[in-house]
Formats: C-alpha cells, sequence, structure tokens
C-alpha cells in the first residue's frame, strides 16, 4: 500500500524536489526545522523534546514526506494557483495501514494562555484540512480516490504540541463549532498528541 500510494505522491507532485524518507527501526522521531524550513524524519533523540515519537515495535517500514517545503514551496501561501489562499500540514507519515497528516506547533510556551493556545490549534486544524482537501482533489483529477489507499477511519489528523489546550471544552461553542467543522468538511477527527504507535 504505502509504495502505490507513494509512487502516486511522486506522479501527482512532480513541481517540487522532496525526499522520501524511509525507516524501519522501533523508535522514530519527526521533527519540524525552523532554519531549514523543512520537516525531518530520524533516529536520533536529539531533538526529541521538540519532535513527534514514532513507536514501531514491529519495525515495519515507516515512510515520511515533508509537505510545507518540500511537496509544496514553503511560504507559498496560493499553491494551487487560484488565488486562494490556503494552508497546509508540516509532513505526512504512513505505513500500510495508516496515514497521519502532522502540523507542528512545539513552540508555543507553556505559560501561553489556554485561548492562544487554541487559536493555534485552530490555525493548525485549518492547514491540515486545506491540504487533506487539495489532496483528494488531485487524486480524483488524476482518476484515483484518496480512499483507495486509505479510509478516513485510517487518516489522523495530528496537531503536535507539547502544550494543548483544552479540545474537549463542555461549554465552549466556538471551540466546539470549529471541531465540528472540521469533521464535516473533512470526515475525519483531529487528533493532538506527541508520539504515535504504529
Amino acid at each position: 500500500m504505502r509504495n502505490n500510494f507513494c509512487s502516486k505522491i511522486q506522479a501527482l507532485f512532480t513541481a517540487t524536489t522532496y525526499s522520501i524518507d524511509r525507516l524501519s527501526e522501533s523508535i522514530i522521531y519527526a521533527y519540524d526545522c525552523k532554519q531549514s524550513q523543512c520537516t525531518f524524519f530520524t533516529t536520533s533523540a536529539d531533538f526529541h523534546d521538540k519532535a513527534f515519537k514514532i513507536i514501531n515495535n514491529n519495525n515495519n517500514e515507516i515512510v515520511h514526506i515533508c509537505v510545507d517545503g518540500g511537496l509544496i514551496e514553503y511560504g507559498l501561501e496560493d499553491y494551487v494557483g487560484d488565488g486562494i489562499v490556503r494552508g497546509r500540514c508540516d509532513c505526512i507519515i504512513f505505513d500500510d495501514n495508516k496515514l497521519l497528516l502532522v502540523e507542528f506547533k512545539m513552540d508555543v510556551d507553556s505559560l501561553t494562555k489556554d485561548k492562544t493556545l487554541w487559536k493555534s490549534f485552530s490555525h493548525a486544524m485549518n492547514q491540515i484540512k486545506d491540504f487533506y482537501l487539495f489532496l483528494k482533489e488531485n487524486f480524483l483529477q488524476s482518476g484515483d480516490d484518496l480512499q483507495t489507499f486509505y479510509t478516513s477511519s485510517n487518516i489522523i489528523p495530528v496537531i503536535c504540541m507539547k502544550n494543548t489546550p483544552n479540545i474537549h471544552p463542555k461549554r465552549n461553542a466556538q471551540r466546539n463549532n470549529e471541531k465540528e467543522k472540521f469533521r464535516l468538511s473533512t470526515n475525519l477527527k483531529i487528533q493532538s498528541f506527541c508520539e504515535y504507535n504504529f
């Protein structure tokens, strides 16, 4: 599955240069490097405090592709060319069964108020949504369906934050509405964590 998906991505995205990283170790890290404006995939724990940790107990091959600064040029908001400003997630990480759409928001200070954390979280939701809908549309235009590769239950949108706002407020209508809009437009459930077990 992952090889077919890689081939499809390579056929769809030909305008930029990007690498496809494949690792099979039991512990893998993905992190966002602001200096190089790309995400990286590594077995080194040097950046573990700002990384998304992947636990891969079966040592299966896990694939990483940088989206922001890789598949899509970094800082280019209108990447479709239709005049509409869109966001995009930082990277995609996948194996044969799961596709993760990952957006890093690790630099938000721990002393930041919950309302500010939510703004960062909300922005990340929009970035993931925009790229996901763009990816789905590209698959359809090429005569394929993203669902052929990964069903909605196997596509996981992840916001990687050290300090996550209360994303399940009982009485916050605005937050609940934003999460519901995300779910309705993508048919995906937004997640927030810094570690994932493949």
